[in-house]
């Protein structure tokens, strides 16, 4: 369900990423790759947020410990896509489906690092695990 979740959000963060970058590359003229990377801080701040307290209702630390997570993994994750994106628009002409490829491409990567390291849950003190039942 966690991934579901995830993905709906993704998506409606993603609709925000690629018309911000549309908005970003007419604005300064043709310049994809920094169009890109304005997108990816704009829809990066709403898809933290939403991740936080929908996706993963995360609550085993701060919301600034896991800002500075996140924001680190969107820190790496841009130069990433954006290097794919540079690979990807040397070969597919059009600028916004060379985005997309190379924004599929990051996906399962950013959940799997999002959900093991940065969004946790705690696990309830009081219950105990099969294993130290004795069974």
């Amino acid at each position: 369900m966690t991934f579901a979740k995830y993905m709906g959000v993704q998506l409606f963060a993603y609709a925000l990423d690629m018309s911000s970058f549309l908005l970003f590359a007419h604005l300064l003229d043709g310049q994809h790759i920094l169009a890109n990377i304005f997108s990816k801080l704009f829809s990066g701040i709403f898809a933290f947020f939403l991740h936080r307290h929908f996706t993963f209702q995360s609550t085993e630390t701060s919301r600034r410990t896991q800002a500075i997570r996140y924001f680190s993994l969107l820190a790496i994750n841009i130069p990433v896509s954006s290097g794919l994106f540079t690979l990807t628009l040397a070969l597919v002409a059009p600028p916004a489906l060379a985005k997309f490829l190379s924004d599929a491409a990051c996906t399962a990567m950013t959940y799997w690092i999002s959900k093991v390291a940065i969004f946790h849950k705690k696990t309830p003190q009081n219950e105990k695990s099969v294993d130290s039942k004795g069974l």
